[in-house]
């Protein structure tokens, strides 16, 4: 490969160490999830195991593993292309370069599922005994970036995403056959991409006059439908609550034990993934400032911004047990106060928001388990962590140079966006 393909990939892998970070929270969250929802989790755990490493296993747990790779980069490469249509055009580098820089720079977004298939492999050979299958060890990073490749918007994405996605699938089947079929599909799939899309399209947003729309409003038109997209982890998390109590007959003090748990952990999980789309898609910038808002009522909306729409995970939890519901509304707003204080300077943080409130949400959801008047505690704090949010803004500095991290559409001072 040339220097400059070489350097586009180090730029990519650079900038999908931030997001790979996050991933791993959620494979591990996930892992959990799954084990703890199943009623053997040691039979399940060798199930997985020998799935992805062991011969004359089924194949479901690496095509499944691949799915997850799918959509690990379709939520990754709209961050991983933020901004190429601008300055980087300039570089001495054609738009397949490009295109490959960002296709051999994704499997960094993917490398806690590659971390699973290592251990699975580990467990495989030293503590089930079973031989290894090379086809699907070898198999298995071509699965990796074909589903990346899948994701990324190709001027003839229509020919290319097919044919790499049938790449993805026969390197999952683990045989020989398979994996020539998944190399030769992935060579046509390369030549049939041609170059980057980079999109042209730029439409500004109007912001409303100050007054009639409060921040939390605008912080919602900026992430639109985007609300949605941390669903599936806190849904997960309650279903391996649900799951489990039902599983194990769990009754009384038990079934709210690990209802509180998971509850509190699930609204960290939707809560800091919602957070760390703001950081994105509505920064702190000068424009903001300018507004007859007050520090304190831009934490407050933050915190609105945040935990309103997470008051569904909040009621779901009554599926596990009715009781605590009202737990996980008292533990609601301390969160969202939380998150909201860890917005500022969530930029320059490779964990962002999620990974410090993911923690937080445990360390409390274990604590509100054992206590739950720990929770009552928790919602009297929330005025003090408002107050620490407020004043950690009023130190910010919004005025200095920052790279851009978020799309130029709805910046006042973006000239691209007018």
């Amino acid at each position: 490969m040339s220097p400059r393909p070489l350097a586009l990939v180090r730029f990519h892998t650079a900038g999908g160490a931030r997001v790979a970070s996050r991933n791993a929270i959620a494979t591990i969250c996930t892992i959990i999830v799954v084990l703890g929802s199943a009623p053997d989790p040691l039979l399940w755990l060798r199930f997985l195991a020998l799935g992805v490493a062991g011969t004359g296993a089924s194949n479901g747990p690496l095509i499944g593993l691949t799915a997850i790779a799918y959509a690990l980069a379709r939520d990754a490469v709209p961050r991983l292309t933020l901004g190429l249509g601008g300055w980087t055009r300039s570089l001495a580098a054609d738009g397949v370069e490009h295109r490959r820089g960002v296709m051999y720079g994704l499997p960094i977004i993917q490398l806690p599922l590659a971390a699973a298939v290592v251990i699975g492999a580990l467990l495989t050979a030293l503590a089930y005994h079973v031989p290894l299958s090379w086809p699907k060890l070898l198999g298995t990073p071509l699965a990796l970036c074909a589903a990346g490749a899948a994701a990324i918007p190709a001027r003839r994405r229509f020919a290319a995403s097919p044919a790499f996605a049938a790449s993805a699938f026969f390197a999952s089947l683990g045989s020989w056959t398979t994996l020539a079929a998944s190399i030769a599909l992935f060579a046509v799939g390369d030549l049939a991409a041609g170059p980057l899309r980079f999109d042209a399209r730029a439409s500004a947003v109007s912001p409303a006059a100050p007054g009639t729309l409060r921040m939390f409003r605008f912080t919602w038109r900026a992430i639109g439908w985007r609300l949605l997209t941390p669903l599936p982890l806190p849904t997960l998390a309650l279903a391996a609550a649900w799951f489990y109590t039902r599983n194990n007959d769990l009754v009384g003090a038990e079934l709210g034990f690990v209802a509180r748990l998971w509850s509190v952990i699930a609204l960290a999980l939707y809560m800091g993934a919602v957070a760390d789309i703001i950081v994105t898609r509505r920064p702190s910038w000068p424009w903001i400032r300018s507004l007859p808002w007050s520090s304190t009522a831009r934490a407050v909306d933050d915190a609105i911004a945040i935990g309103a729409p997470a008051i569904v995970i909040a009621l779901g939890a009554a599926i596990v047990d009715p009781r605590t519901a009202i737990v996980s509304l008292a533990t609601l707003p301390p969160l969202a106060a939380l998150a909201a204080l860890l917005l500022h300077g969530a930029r320059r943080r490779l964990t962002r928001v999620s990974g410090a409130l993911v923690v937080a949400g445990i360390v409390l959801g274990v604590a509100i388990a054992f206590y739950p008047l720990i929770a009552a505690a928790a919602g009297l704090s929330t005025p003090l962590v408002i107050r620490a949010a407020a004043r950690r803004d009023r130190r910010e500095i919004v005025t200095g140079w920052k790279e851009l991290h978020h799309d130029a559409t709805g910046d006042s001072l973006a000239w691209s966006a007018r």
